[in-house]
């Protein structure tokens, strides 16, 4: 579902609340710890961790010191859709107005600033996933609405895996015209650079590093949940338990590595089938613009341009994906590893200590 547009007004005082424009650079995203606690919650619920959970993030964004800051203080889930009878959008649409109106009435944050969902294993980056189309409508329609993506396969390792994206201000231009052009944008020409008479750059073209970029992500609790933590940790309610963190010492490096192989295998294989898909329909499309030249149709008027919209080149929007999803494949495995490789030493270190002694 489109979130609802929202009217932007001032607070007195130097900050100023829901002013943030497209323009405006989003510094730092910040989460309430309860709200991190609900996803995490929502992604257990379905119990199956390959099974994308997705929700809204509720919120305003905070422009201070020509610093912006879009705080999250409240989410909530969005239904899964059925397989026999599925989701209709105008009832996702009445189920999402039914949410913000019950919000509003219990004097919570109504404005929705973004949305959440859970991965597996980088599915979040899977061409014919959601992700893209659904960041560009929020982003259309509330310039500093932000993506949650939250791991819960890395988080089992001890750490939670949570992250921001926000689509770049030039790859959600050319995917305005993309739609535009009914999905015929991100061709050749749209994704190399372009250069004017003297070599400078016009127009960079689009790469894998250029269609998202990573928000900084600050976690905030109330002055009672720290109170409570504090508590907690100094031996109050719950004792010496807070200290106890085994999962950070886990050495099964096995199936993470196993599955990210054969994804990335799996994901150099599409890739080459789109490039073979590729070079097919662009010589397609030449052929059909030289024959349409030569025959008797007034072809000869036509112009480059011309015979370009009538025959356009094939998009290269899926290859450009699925080789930003192998990029983050590697990104994972390098980190892993590193993560792996300082553990072993760490054990080995012990287990030398213990001989020696």
């Amino acid at each position: 579902a489109v979130p609802s547009s929202r009217h932007a007004f001032v607070m007195s005082g130097e900050a100023q609340y829901g002013v943030a424009t497209a323009a405006t650079k989003l510094d730092c995203v910040q989460i309430d710890g309860l709200v991190v606690l609900k996803i995490i919650k929502h992604c257990r619920d379905e119990g199956n961790p390959s099974a994308m959970a997705s929700g809204h993030l509720l919120g305003m964004d905070i422009t201070q010191e020509a610093t912006t800051t879009l705080e999250v203080t409240s989410c909530f889930p969005m239904p899964q859709p059925n397989e026999e009878e599925g989701a209709e959008g105008a009832e996702m649409e009445t189920y999402v107005t039914d949410m913000l109106r019950c919000m509003r009435d219990v004097n919570v944050d109504n404005n929705t600033v973004g949305w959440y969902m859970t991965t597996y294993m980088n599915s979040w980056l899977d061409p014919e996933g959601p992700t893209i189309a659904t960041q560009f409508q929020f982003q259309d329609t509330v310039p500093k609405s932000v993506c949650l993506v939250y791991d819960p396969v890395r988080t089992s390792s001890g750490s939670v895996h949570l992250k921001a994206y926000r689509l770049t201000d030039q790859f959600m231009k050319k995917y305005k015209a993309h739609v535009e052009s009914n999905n015929h944008g991100f061709t050749e020409g749209d994704i190399k650079p372009k250069y004017d008479f003297n070599q400078k750059i016009v127009d960079e073209g689009i790469t894998i590093n250029t269609i998202f970029e990573e928000v900084p992500i600050r976690i905030h609790n109330s002055a009672l949940v720290n109170a409570m933590l504090y508590d907690w940790a100094c031996e109050g309610t719950m004792g010496s338990k807070m200290h106890l963190d085994f999962e950070r010492l886990d050495l099964s490096t096995k199936p993470f590595l196993e599955k990210s192989m054969e994804l990335l295998i799996d994901g150099i294989e599409s890739l080459r089938q789109d490039q073979e898909r590729s070079d097919y329909k662009k010589r397609d499309a030449e052929r059909k613009r030289r024959d349409y030249k030569r025959s008797a149709r007034g072809g000869e008027d036509a112009t480059k341009e011309e015979l370009q919209r009538m025959f356009p080149d094939p998009s290269r929007l899926e290859g450009l994906l699925t080789a930003n999803q192998l990029s983050s494949h590697c990104d994972a495995i390098s980190k892993f590893t590193g993560q792996s490789f300082s553990k072993l030493y760490l054990i080995k270190g012990l287990q030398d200590s213990n001989q020696q002694s």
